[in-house]
């Protein structure tokens, strides 16, 4: 999968470095996510050496006047896939990336509703809207489960899966998750459904779900779309 240069946008001017002592890089897995729409913390989806998982670079790229012009009147989706589109443009040039999707079984977890039913609080208040996430507490306020499932895949306890939604809950919620973060050491749940023992201070997130937003984590497996990287290499100089 290499972009045609011909058919592709591009970078007018587009800098690669490693980090400098006050400056913060990312692994080159979570740019080669972000260009592929990815998410970042779904860390299994990316296939490739191990490498891009501990070079970190600082990237930026300045679009050309054209582009920066037509993004202007595109949809948030359509900016989206034009800055993707660049960034697999960059990816190619700099880093030689040649890749390709497969379809693989892959765990994830399914949001269902627990026992005795949901905890959440409905509020169809869309100007009260707010959401927060932190690694031992998440918070909604008028949101739907999209976003607790957009939070939830971003917590370090849940491994990197992805979360499907399977509680059949359409509205939009308030809600309040507080847990007891696991040790780093600690694996994710297994794929039997068996979540990972919760922490000795505290409940884990699996309890703290089920107890505090009646909802429950079961784990599972399911075909997805996994990035298969061909051939990839350093990055050329500047």
């Amino acid at each position: 999968m290499a972009p045609s240069a011909q058919q592709t946008p591009a970078y007018e001017v587009a800098t690669i470095k490693p980090p400098q002592a006050n400056e913060y890089g990312s692994p080159l897995r979570h740019y080669i996510q972000s260009a592929f729409g990815i998410p970042v913390n779904s860390t299994g989806w990316v296939i490739g050496p191990d490498w891009i998982n501990s070079a970190k670079y600082v990237i930026q790229g300045k679009p050309p006047e054209s582009i920066r012009a037509a993004m202007q009147t595109m949809t948030p989706a359509q900016r989206s896939r034009e800055v993707q589109q660049m960034e697999q443009r960059l990816l190619a040039d700099r880093f030689k990336l040649k890749a390709h999707f497969e379809t693989r079984e892959m765990p994830v977890y399914q949001l269902v509703v627990a026992k005795g039913g949901p905890k959440l609080k409905e509020n169809p208040d869309a100007s009260k809207r707010m959401a927060s996430v932190s690694p031992s507490m998440i918070r909604g306020n008028a949101v739907p489960l999209s976003a607790l499932l957009g939070m939830l895949e971003s917590v370090p306890d849940i491994g990197g899966r992805v979360v499907i939604d399977e509680t059949g809950l359409s509205g939009t919620y308030d809600f309040l998750l507080k847990w007891t973060p696991l040790e780093a050491s600690a694996p994710p749940g297994d794929l039997s459904g068996t979540p990972p023992s919760p922490d000795a201070g505290g409940a884990s997130l699996f309890t703290a779900i089920e107890e505090q937003l009646g909802l429950k984590l079961v784990s599972s497996k399911r075909p997805g779309q996994v990035l298969v990287i061909d051939h990839i290499e350093r990055p050329s100089e500047n």
